[in-house]
């Protein structure tokens, strides 16, 4: 078995970095070029309620003046289950959530391109002979999670038969999935009245359930930042969670291992990845 030299572990923890960094920006561009279009999601949901008083009985569809284009109808989807002023409302709430997510992404994103650029110019200027260099970046990269202090060896340990398990401060069990597979055990087996979170904004991430169908805001907080920091988003500043009960959660036939869809309205709450935070929670074996 061959062990590196810390030179060695240092520039493969650099090339690491920027190698999941790139996946980070390229992951969050994909995310802001999906977002619906805020302006016309406002646009429908005034149209709705200008001409609420005009729209008689239930419709799949609306054809209204678009005010931006004289002369034009605009196309508005509407939900046959609600009403005219519900529809608006709906228009109104997408469109706030779509402004909301566009600030959290293009902020995840500047921030992500910083890292990108700052890792790429450590690489670039490592010398591998300096070390003070190597040891400085050795301590950096420990503390940014991308090296560990124990050796990792090339073979590959026997999967644990658990997922990842923490304890908030109120003594609330939040556990964390640690594979796709893993991610499938726990949402499908959990009881139906606790919480799941995940990370928004198509930020890749493990499953988490919180132990419980009641946890006090103190508990969602501290979940939350263990969701943001078992992501893609973790050397973020700030990271969208999704928070939702098991419940709501539904496995399609045929879906890969990880991939759920729910139903119902689903909270957001944003946090910063910490882990102090997270090593303070984690449970003892």
């Amino acid at each position: 078995m061959t062990t590196l030299t810390d030179a060695q572990l240092v520039q493969q923890g650099l090339e690491h970095a920027i190698h999941h960094t790139e996946k980070q920006v390229e992951s969050l561009t994909k995310a802001q070029e999906h977002l619906p279009d805020a302006s016309d999601l406002q646009l429908k949901g005034t149209l709705l309620k200008t001409y609420a008083s005009q729209i008689t009985g239930r419709h799949h569809f609306v054809d209204l003046p678009d005010y931006q284009h004289p002369g034009q109808d605009l196309t508005i989807k509407l939900d046959i289950k609600k009403s005219i002023m519900e529809n608006a409302e709906n228009y109104f709430h997408r469109y706030r959530k779509s402004k909301r997510g566009l600030v959290t992404i293009q902020e995840n994103l500047a921030s992500a391109a910083t890292t990108l650029n700052q890792l790429q110019q450590q690489l670039t200027q490592f010398d591998p002979d300096n070390l003070q260099q190597v040891a400085d970046l050795k301590q950096s990269l420990i503390a940014a999670g991308v090296l560990h202090t124990q050796t990792l060896h090339s073979s590959k340990l026997p999967e644990p038969a658990h997922p990842r398990r923490f304890y908030t401060h109120d003594h609330v069990l939040v556990e964390v999935g640690k594979n796709s597979h893993q991610n499938d055990q726990l949402t499908l087996s959990a009881r139906k009245d606790y919480y799941w979170m995940h990370a928004g904004g198509e930020i890749p991430g493990s499953h988490v359930v919180i132990h419980s169908n009641h946890p006090s805001e103190r508990t969602l907080q501290e979940a939350a930042v263990l969701t943001a920091y078992y992501s893609k988003g973790r050397q973020m500043r700030s990271v969208p969670v999704d928070v939702l009960t098991v419940g709501q959660m539904r496995k399609p036939k045929g879906a890969k291992a990880g991939l759920v869809t729910f139903s119902g309205p689903a909270r957001n709450i944003t946090v910063a990845p910490d882990s102090q935070l997270v090593n303070e929670l984690r449970a003892k074996e």
